[in-house]
């Protein structure tokens, strides 16, 4: 029977962190190999895109995560059986996987999302552009057919507005998280008003540090930027540097 591959973790701590029982839909089980486990679940048939199972694959990476350092993989890993985890995964690149886990030991991903609020975004913006507010008062008293492309073309000046003060604003926030961290990855904006799409490296007994710098920004720009934390996570966002889709054989999907 295939197995489906949720991630990588020392031997010692995928022994603690093999999980079953209530709390999940599937029976988690570790292959082993020289200080190395890869913790899979049987597929007792096709796998589907669903959200139950998406989230299923997330709770058994955050239950092993409790118990050490772990490389998750995207969803959807599948693999033949326990030999070619083995011979795919783990036997080549033992050393390099072994590194990684112990560089990650004691770090967790905190993800910060932040996106302007919408109506104070708006006032600002034409507070400090007199010409577009008065092109936006003219639209406004103006039937809308008479006024079709000019409102498209204020609605690409505001959006040209947002996109050139979030990347300043980005940047500051930024700035202002990242000694708190140690490695960050910028993703693409998430939204059409996004400040900041950033995960960071954090090491858990920096957290607390971590946790109020968020929160005494989300006080500084109350009202004009909402922010969102996410985490303690297992590291999704930094396990580059080792395989990618296609790299292994007869791996269907690799890293997170």
């Amino acid at each position: 029977m295939p197995l489906y591959v949720y991630g990588i973790m020392r031997a010692q701590d995928a022994a603690r962190a093999t999980v079953d029982g209530e709390d999940h839909p599937v029976d988690v089980e570790a292959v082993d190999h020289v200080g190395l486990s890869a913790l899979v679940s049987h597929v007792p048939g096709e796998l589907r895109l669903r959200r139950d199972n998406i989230l299923a694959h997330a709770d058994v990476l955050q239950a092993a995560f409790a118990h050490g350092p772990v490389l998750p993989f995207r969803f959807g890993t599948v693999v033949a059986d326990a030999d070619v985890v083995v011979g795919e995964l783990l036997s080549p690149r033992s050393e390099a996987l072994t590194a990684r886990l112990d560089e990650l030991d004691g770090k967790v991903e905190m993800q910060v999302k932040a996106i302007y609020a919408e109506e104070p975004l708006l006032r600002s913006i034409l507070a400090q552009d007199q010409e577009l507010a008065r092109a936006v008062k003219r639209t406004q008293q103006l039937p809308a057919d008479a006024t079709h492309f000019d409102r498209i073309r204020i609605g690409e000046a505001i959006n040209q507005a947002v996109l050139s003060r979030g990347a300043a604003d980005g940047q500051a926030l930024l700035g202002a998280l990242a000694p708190l961290a140690t490695a960050n990855v910028v993703s693409p904006p998430h939204h059409e008003r996004a400040v900041m799409n950033v995960a960071f490296l954090v090491e858990r007994a920096n957290l607390e540090r971590f946790d109020g710098a968020v929160e005494a920004l989300s006080e500084q720009h109350a009202g004009a930027i909402e922010f969102k934390l996410i985490g303690p996570l297992p590291p999704y966002s930094f396990v580059g540097g080792h395989p990618q889709a296609g790299d292994v054989g007869e791996v269907s999907a690799v890293w997170a």
